[in-house]
């Protein structure tokens, strides 16, 4: 298989006792090492040394993690690796300080050819160039939210522990998001009560030919 340039994943949790458990399905092995030794595997079979990988998070976890443990499994790890903060990795020194070949930070937009994709770590309802066929890549839910319009989750526990690249995920967006082409989650006007607040209105549809709304962009 040839090796892209671009990759992305999540929620890997090296070292994490609890999710052989919360995540059985995806993890069948018997202790972390197993765990830890085939995601290195599996993410050295998709990446080179010059490939940029995305890790949206939550890279590994546990309550006894040893600096120097994650940095050999991280230094294992081929690519130019770039870390989204996930809610693991944010008052973790021993992750934040890893070498990334960019600063970590909690969102990012990236261009993968002619594609803008929004990274983060937590699935966003909107995101940035929603209306203009932007991409959105989250973690966090482990492959239990249902994805919607053009957003799905990267998590690793959801692509049998691997990275891919980003036109693997949209073509399963466009295989599994029946709303794909439609998704526009803001109202046409102001919700101002609880009775307004209710599923079944008339949504806003796709506003890119819209002159009211580009003239917001001016």
């Amino acid at each position: 298989m040839d090796q892209p340039d671009r990759l992305y994943c999540a929620d890997h949790h090296f070292f994490h006792e609890g999710i052989l458990t919360h995540c059985a399905e995806s993890r069948p092995f018997d202790n972390v090492s197993q765990m830890n030794e085939y995601m290195i595997e599996a993410h050295n079979a998709r990446a080179s040394n010059s490939t940029d990988v995305y890790i949206l998070g939550d890279f590994a976890c546990g309550h006894k993690l040893d600096g120097a443990q994650i940095r050999k499994v991280f230094e294992k790890l081929k690519g130019r690796k770039h870390l989204i903060i996930g809610n693991h990795d944010e008052k973790n020194q021993d992750i934040l300080g890893l070498r990334w070949s960019s600063r970590p930070s909690f969102m990012k937009m990236v261009k993968d050819k002619d594609r803008s994709i929004l990274l983060c770590h937590y699935a966003l309802r909107s995101w940035p160039g929603l209306f203009y066929d932007a991409y959105h890549f989250y973690g966090h839910t482990h492959g239990r939210l249902p994805s919607q319009g053009r957003s799905m989750d990267v998590g690793v526990d959801s692509w049998n522990l691997s990275p891919r690249t980003a036109s693997e995920i949209i073509e399963r967006m466009r295989n599994w998001n029946p709303d794909f082409e439609t998704y526009a989650p803001e109202r046409k006007t102001l919700i101002t009560c609880a009775e307004e607040n209710q599923p079944g209105e008339e949504y806003v549809p796709e506003r890119r030919t819209d002159p009211e709304y580009n003239a917001l962009r001016r």
